[in-house]
């Protein structure tokens, strides 16, 4: 049987100079339909391993891919991708908290999240965390976040349905779609086919935005904030910038 991380044997013997990014994603859908937008023949192959869950069981999975391919070493006090490796490997995962209201967040789930991304810096992995959604990243590409004001992923669902509700220039085809009367983002936009279709080919003329937008979020959290109080926040841009800058 396969295991959870193989990849298609068409991304396998990749040339030398191809830099390949390979990302372990929470979501099965979007998350990874959006990132594999960003390969570039011959400059950049992004792998994508669907359906790895969030926070800690993430973590281990990615672990686990990096031991199990010799990228990865036990120092003696904890495991260590290896200098020499050249693959750029990512966890991408959201909050997801499981309230709306924060004084009723739970102490231990803020440790989950914040020690899930502290043992992976530990490693060397990198992590493209969202606090709360994912989605807030779309959402930046169309409006700002006010820094400083803490959102649940059902403000970011809401807003994103408003917009596209009323997004000017769609396709007859789109207008079906955002037109009836209870549509909404959440259960429309987060299938693969709509999502490719409707949403990501709005995405690149408005990635600049975006970017900017999740950088603000970022520069109004200090260093040393513990990154569950990082709300709302995402380093999507980071990885994304990452990826764009091998295609030159």
């Amino acid at each position: 049987m396969a295991e959870a991380w193989d990849l298609a044997p068409d991304n396998e013997r990749m040339a030398d100079e191809v830099t390949t990014f390979i990302l372990f994603c929470e979501d099965a859908v979007n998350e990874p339909a959006y990132f594999r937008t960003f390969k570039k023949e011959k400059k950049v192959m992004v792998n994508t391993v669907e359906d790895q869950k969030h926070a800690h069981i993430n973590l281990v999975n990615s672990i686990d891919y990096c031991v199990s391919e010799g990228l990865m070493d036990w120092n003696e006090t904890h495991y260590l991708l290896k200098p020499d490796v050249t693959k750029h490997i990512w966890c991408v995962y959201d909050r997801d908290t499981e309230t709306n209201v924060p004084a009723q967040v739970l102490p231990a789930n803020n440790l989950h999240f914040t020690t899930a991304i502290q043992a992976a810096e530990q490693t060397g992995l990198k992590v493209a965390w969202s606090n709360d959604v994912f989605e807030m990243w779309i959402l930046l590409h169309f409006e700002p976040m006010q820094p400083g004001v803490w959102r649940h992923r059902e403000y970011v669902y809401e807003r994103l349905t408003e917009i596209f509700k009323t997004l000017p220039g769609q396709s007859p085809e789109m207008q079906v779609v955002t037109g009836n009367p209870n549509f909404n983002y959440k259960a429309k936009m987060k299938h693969r086919g709509n999502f490719l279709r409707f949403v990501e080919p709005l995405l690149s003329a408005r990635l600049h935005i975006a970017i900017q937008n999740a950088q603000n979020l970022e520069a109004a959290f200090g260093n040393g904030t513990p990154y569950h109080d990082c709300n709302p926040c995402t380093k999507i841009h980071r990885l994304v910038q990452s990826i764009i800058s091998f295609h030159a």
